[in-house]
């Protein structure tokens, strides 16, 4: 069978788990026990076993990070690949569901989708239009509003309305004396509170934009309301698999029920133990609810460790019972007491030290003794060691230590993008041409390396600007020389581009035109990849900015990276944990989980820093409309010691927990508590170890040193083609992702595509839901028909605004985009296609790697299949290169058993396809083109192929190599 590759190495609990494919399965893995490998063979045995075809299969978790590991491991399991395999957080499953259907409950199906500082500017910004009272003092109109964010998100937490909020206080109003009611009362805190909920959710709509919470809220609320689209999806999704369930809230869960109804073929898998993110400590809710939904579901307890030694799993054991009787265990009276694959024992180690200073001198000792290979029997790298920390600052006090000890190190913040200096070095630029006269913006600008000023031409610009009493660019203009004529150059040019380019023009523009781009990207190591992977996210940004506002000016920008600030946003950051050089990682306890280290440092253990001073939400959702099991006991105390537990069991063969009296107080710090608890010290203070003598072992350094690029086992034709062009262009591109400007062709190429897609999408749909009906009354069959303004009104709806280099070119391309659907309506109107499949996504396996892709539609005529692909370039004159096609067909061949019988360019400027017929040969051929280039790219050779398509490159005024 071809399920032994998949259970052959499982426990019998985890084959049991992988194999159960009938009805509801409950899955409790406690920490190490594998449960992605669970979830990802069961994923690979339904889709092998042909239980399920990949595109019917739902997997859904929360973070990005670890849909995409989801995704490879199964990627790696399969032996062809995939077509449209359903893996992703709840908020990408939610906005994807809306952005097809949004229109059928009134919303925009292109909408925006607000992060929380934009929340919060949204209320800022219409905070008359709140009427608040009790939640705006007078003397800081602001200081709530960042509450009342949460508060809103808490409600779409629980699939609170705002009309079952103000119906909940109208209730309370018929139950009251009317002369109860006065102006300090809490009926009317709680009014104003439901009113401010019905006022936000109308600004959201006006804006065009939902929030995160919507994304869930408001797919349930289309599934109630239009069951037949329900009833699709229901029948689609044959299985579905739930990570990390203790974490799911109420509405999550609500959704989660109304999908699988048809079969109730769910499975979820969660750890009370674990769960660090569920408001107000409700981990076991769900779970609990679970149980009680599907009372015939079958349990699997996972218990079998593959991470630490069994002393550290029964340190954490013996330390989480405390948490009893809110704990699965206690309430299911199951049995979670992990039991360690590994034969020898954890090292466990609490070290206490005088001072904080002492405490970083003394981790940095541990890991140079153990790294030099005194406690260690095996060799290993930087990237085995991690501290963790209960919060972000804690993080300060070791990065100068590990930097003194010259020891590699990474500091994986989820936060703080604006505070890189390549990012301070843009928006000082960005803000200088909003306002020569921001000296201190242009100070920053003179500091450049491009511009090579030494430190006392600096120093005498700012004396001389002072003692005159102007501003530094004042300065400038009255002090020529090559280099500040040069500066001078830079800012009046673009000072002409802010007068009708984006922020993000202007931004592509001083990156090339000043050099600053190239002199980051002409080195090939891991300072330069760092910069770049800033850069990118910053104009990533720069981006979101643009598609969410109608005035993109760098005036704009800078006047909202302002309110951004006062707002308190230090802007996002991806870290990533795999580039670059090996590294010792410094993150949060929350960052830390699912991953494993061989050695951990949990640091600064003592009273009010772990476990953290507890912080209740500033407003609370009322109890009589809260859905979830609140459990009994100190709520922040249980959350506390679940992620206490979280960080101990990311240790796998040291664990060293660490104390200092003196963290800068008048007072002694006295031992956290978990430490006691954990049987790891007394009430009785221990006696600190004294000062650690500094150690700098460089016999074991290792930092920085040039290392291979990452490379991605996941490839797309385009990324080939480009290699094959020019590596180094691959690698700007697709290593360093170095941003490029947009082209008129490439924003009009995704219109026609999306508009062709929506119309198709739409056809396909309705026609669906019509035979449907009409099965059901035992009609004769008909088709929907589509009119012209269908198309026309789609198109509209689809038009990308941006990158057209003047309003001229952007009228021409417009108004050939109306032509063109004009005519493709008219040649088709007679006789539409019977589409099968629209942007078909696939994952193709070629030997160890994937191919991956989407094909623009898949037509049925008759029993024969065609493969089309939307061009939006002329008719070709020459013979034109069909590998992309022959991929196609290939991924339709290995994944369908499908081979299609025509495969077709479809121009749609002349709207006149371009077909071919397939023979076996080509497709073995293309296999081989493949992977030919595929090895070219492993080797990490990214030599410049200078040519005659040096012109057409997005690299060529940044690149040394250029013809």
């Amino acid at each position: 069978m071809q399920q032994n590759h998949l259970i052959k190495d499982l426990n019998p609990e985890q084959k049991k788990a992988v194999l159960h494919d009938t009805g509801p399965l409950l899955i409790v893995a406690g920490a190490g026990t594998g449960k992605t490998t669970v979830i990802t063979r069961k994923i690979a045995y339904l889709i092998t076993e042909k239980k399920a075809p990949a595109d019917n299969i739902l997997a859904l978790t929360f973070t990005d990070k670890a849909a995409g590991e989801m995704e490879e491991r199964v990627e790696a399991l399969l032996p062809f690949g995939y077509f449209d395999l359903w893996i992703s957080t709840f908020h990408a499953f939610g906005e994807k569901i809306l952005h097809e259907h949004a229109l059928d409950i009134g919303l925009p199906n292109n909408f925006k989708l607000f992060t929380e500082t934009e929340q919060w500017l949204l209320i800022r910004q219409n905070l008359e239009e709140f009427a608040l009272n009790y939640y705006q003092p007078k003397g800081n109109p602001t200081k709530f509003i960042e509450a009342l964010v949460k508060h809103f998100s808490r409600l779409k937490d629980e699939d609170i309305t705002p009309e079952q909020y103000l119906h909940y206080v109208k209730n309370i109003k018929l139950d009251k004396d009317s002369a109860e009611i006065d102006e300090g009362s809490e009926l009317k805190r709680i009014q104003e509170l439901a009113n401010a909920y019905h006022v936000y959710q109308r600004l959201l709509l006006k804006n065009n934009a939902l929030d995160f919470g919507d994304l869930i809220t408001y797919t349930i609320k289309l599934f109630k309301e239009r069951p037949k689209i329900l009833q699709k999806y229901q029948k689609q999704f044959q299985y579905i698999l739930v990570d990390e369930f203790q974490d799911t809230n109420y509405a999550q869960y609500d959704l989660i029920k109304m999908l699988a109804a048809l079969k109730n073929n769910l499975t979820v898998v969660g750890d009370d133990d674990q769960s660090i993110y569920k408001f107000r400590g409700a981990s076991v809710s769900n779970i609990l609810e679970f149980k009680k939904d599907f009372k015939q579901a079958q349990d699997i307890i996972l218990v079998e460790n593959y991470r630490s030694g069994q002393n550290i799993l029964d340190l954490a054991h013996d330390f989480i019972i405390l948490n009893n009787p809110n704990r699965l265990e206690a309430k299911l009276k199951i049995n979670k007491n992990l039991k360690s694959q590994k034969k020898n024992a954890s090292l466990i180690k609490h070290l206490h030290f005088k001072s904080q200073e002492e405490e970083a001198d003394g981790v940095i000792q541990q890991i140079l003794k153990i790294k030099s290979g005194e406690t260690s029997t095996s060799r290993l790298l930087w990237n085995d060691f991690a501290i963790l920390i209960r919060a972000n600052n804690q993080a300060d006090l070791f990065m100068p230590y590990l930097e003194r000890a010259e020891i590699p190190y990474q500091f994986l913040a989820s936060k703080g993008l604006f505070s890189k200096p390549i990012v301070l070095d843009l928006l000082a630029y960005l803000r200088m041409l909003d306002n020569y006269h921001e000296s201190r913006a242009l100070y920053r600008v003179l500091n450049f390396a491009i511009f090579k000023f030494s430190y006392e031409d600096i120093i005498n610009l700012l004396n001389y600007a002072h003692r005159k009493n102007i501003s530094l660019y004042e300065s400038l203009k009255i002090t020529p020389s090559t280099t500040i004529n040069r500066v001078l150059g830079l800012i009046e040019k673009h000072t002409q581009l802010i007068k009708e380019k984006t922020v993000g023009q202007v931004l592509l523009a001083f990156l090339e035109d000043s050099g600053y781009l190239k002199n980051i990207t002409k080195k090939d190591n891991q300072r330069s990849r760092e910069q770049v992977l800033y850069l990118n996210q910053f104009y990533k940004y720069i981006q979101k900015f643009e598609q969410s506002t109608n005035d993109r000016s760098v005036h704009n920008f800078i006047s909202e990276i302002n309110l951004h600030e006062e707002a308190g946003e230090e802007g996002s950051l991806q870290p990533d944990f795999e580039e670059g050089p090996e590294t010792v990682k410094i993150l949060t306890v929350h960052s830390a989980k699912g991953l494993e280290f061989k050695y951990v440092f949990m640091v600064n253990l003592v009273d009010k820093r772990f476990p953290a001073t507890a912080k209740s939400d500033p407003i609370s959702i009322p109890e009589e409309l809260t859905k979830e099991i609140i459990p009994e006991g100190d709520i922040h105390l249980q959350e506390e010691r679940r992620l206490f537990y979280v960080a101990i069991t990311r240790a796998k063969e040291g664990l060293f927990l660490t104390s200092a009296e003196d963290y800068g107080g008048a007072r002694k710090k006295k031992l956290s508590r978990f430490l006691i608890e954990a049987g790891l010290a007394t009430e009785k203070k221990p006696e600190p170890t004294g000062k650690i003598e500094f150690e700098n072992k460089k016999t074991v350094r290792n930092a920085y040193t040039r290392s291979q690029p990452k490379i991605d086992h996941k490839f797309s034709f385009t990324q080939l083609k480009v290699f094959e062009t020019c590596p180094w262009q691959y690698y700007l591109a697709h290593i360093l992702h170095v941003p490029v400007p947009g082209k008129a062709s490439l924003s009009f190429g995704k219109t026609m595509h999306h508009t062709l897609y929506e119309f198709f999408r739409r056809l396909k749909e309705k026609d669906e839901m019509q035979q449907t009906d009409l099965f059901d009354k035992k009609a004769v069959e008909t088709r929907y028909i589509a009119s012209i303004q269908d198309l026309l009104q789609i198109y509209e709806e689809s038009w990308i605004d941006d990158w057209y280099y003047s309003k001229k070119n952007k009228e021409e391309y417009y108004k050939k985009g109306k032509e063109i659907c004009k005519e493709f309506y008219k040649l088709h109107e007679k006789n539409w296609p019977k589409v099968k499949y629209l942007e078909k996504g696939f994952n193709l396996k070629i030997k160890d790697y994937i191919i991956k892709g989407a094909i623009d539609r898949i037509d049925m005529i008759g029993d024969k299949v065609e493969i089309i692909d939307y061009k939006t370039g002329k008719f070709p004159k020459e013979k034109k290169d069909i590998e992309q096609l022959l991929l196609y067909a290939l991924a339709l061949k290995e994944i369908f058993k499908q081979t299609p019988n025509k495969i077709t360019y479809y121009y749609l400027e002349e709207n006149k396809p371009l077909s071919f017929e397939i023979e076996e040969k080509e497709l073995i051929k293309v296999q081989e083109w493949v992977l030919s280039w595929i090895e070219k790219i492993i080797k990490s050779d990214f030599t410049a192929t200078p040519g005659f398509h040096c012109k057409y490159c997005d690299f060529c005024s940044i690149c040394e190599y250029r013809q």
